[in-house]
């Protein structure tokens, strides 16, 4: 990676609006990670804790008790999730420990997940209505991929924190463009920020899940889930992110409907996802786009 001692420069804003504004705001975006001069928000030390318990084989409960409790907002988001229609066993849990147990550790390292990254970190003045539906959009990200996993047969411990962090590139490059502006002036609109997202998301969500020490699975997908043919790992999380995506536009979340293509039809069988599972898997993810009325479809093969 260069390094470079010089801030990069913003462009001028009376460029607003051109081929060259935006062609300059991707250069801007790409030299600033490049000199090492972005820095990601810290993860709170709950849930860098939590990611080295959940990739340990030995596990105390307690421990993962005792490191849960000191967030109030994680520890009620998982008595919450416990008890919802997905994980209620029957009888509501009432206390934390009874929840963690209920959940399991991978589970309640991704519910602190989603808690931290959507409410404590990233704030990006400026951006603050996209911001809200990149996180609102990554839940069902991170549920979609979980089901793709559970479909191929594939581990799914990954799964769910690919997915909620697959676009964490777009908040962070907004991130960086209004922090350049900020004692320059507003930050440039969202519409002048296209070609710099797209060309440099991906890439700069790697280097965000990099520097929060993630797993290599979930970097790698993070990195290439816009073009899963780069990623070599036999988990295949890319071509799962990837997936993920597709699905997403095809229910119309976070994005304009986009049918299922061709190229859709090709990660579904480069998956191994054939016949009733590449249909449960549309209506699983319809089933996210509104409040769910009834339960969402059994998997196929599920006992009834």
């Amino acid at each position: 990676m260069n390094r470079n001692t010089s801030p990069p420069v913003a462009p001028d804003l009376s460029l607003i609006g051109t081929e060259e504004f935006a062609e300059r705001i991707a250069v801007l975006v790409k030299s600033t990670v490049d000199s090492g001069r972005f820095r990601p928000p810290l993860l709170p030390h709950v849930a860098v804790k939590l990611n080295t318990i959940a990739s340990r084989l030995d596990v105390d409960i307690a421990d993962v008790e005792e490191t849960v409790i000191k967030d109030p907002s994680i520890a009620a988001r998982l008595v919450s999730v416990a008890n919802s229609a997905l994980y209620a066993r029957g009888t509501p849990v009432t206390s934390l420990r009874a929840s963690i147990v209920r959940l399991g550790i991978p589970q309640v390292r991704d519910v602190a997940f989603q808690v931290v990254t959507m409410t404590k970190l990233f704030r990006v003045p400026g951006y603050t209505e996209r911001i809200a539906s990149i996180f609102n959009t990554a839940h069902s990200a991170g549920l979609i991929a979980k089901q793709v996993c559970l479909m191929r047969g594939g581990e799914t411990d990954s799964a769910y924190l690919a997915g909620l962090l697959h676009d964490i590139g777009e908040v962070a490059v907004l991130g960086i463009v209004a922090d350049a502006y900020q004692k320059i002036g507003r930050p440039p609109p969202l519409e002048d920020l296209r070609v710099a997202i797209l060309r440099h998301h991906a890439q700069v969500g790697g280097y965000v899940c990099d520097k929060w020490r993630l797993s290599d699975v979930i970097i790698d997908a993070v990195n290439n889930h816009h073009d899963a043919s780069k990623s070599r790992r036999k988990e295949k999380m890319a071509h799962v992110v990837a997936l993920t995506d597709m699905l997403l536009a095809h229910a119309g979340i976070g994005t304009d409907w986009v049918p299922m293509t061709k190229a859709s039809e090709s990660v579904f069988e480069q998956l191994g996802i054939r016949g009733d599972k590449v249909d449960f898997l549309l209506r699983f993810a319809e089933s996210l786009v509104q409040p769910v009325q009834e339960p969402p479809p059994d998997p196929p093969g599920a006992p009834g």
